[in-house]
């Protein structure tokens, strides 16, 4: 299975949005702005589409179900 540079940009956009929650497209761009002020211009482009990411309103992941395990139960001699 490949991931797509879109896939990672996704990838990317959740993580930085669970990580510096509603900040993270205003410190995206941020990053993204100062990228392009040292000259990369391909990393200016790529934390804009995560920014733009972010801006769309990612769909939350769902979660599996937590597992219950039985608990142990200590034994009364």
């Amino acid at each position: 299975m490949q991931i797509t540079s879109h896939d990672a940009v996704v990838m990317f956009a959740r993580y930085c949005q669970a990580r510096l929650g509603k900040a993270a497209s205003r410190k995206v761009r941020a990053t993204a702005k100062a990228l392009e002020q040292r000259g990369d211009h391909e990393g200016h482009v790529v934390w804009n589409q995560v920014a733009d990411e972010i801006d769309k309103g990612l769909k939350p992941v769902s979660k599996p179900a937590a597992r219950s395990f039985p608990r142990k139960r200590s034994v009364v001699n």
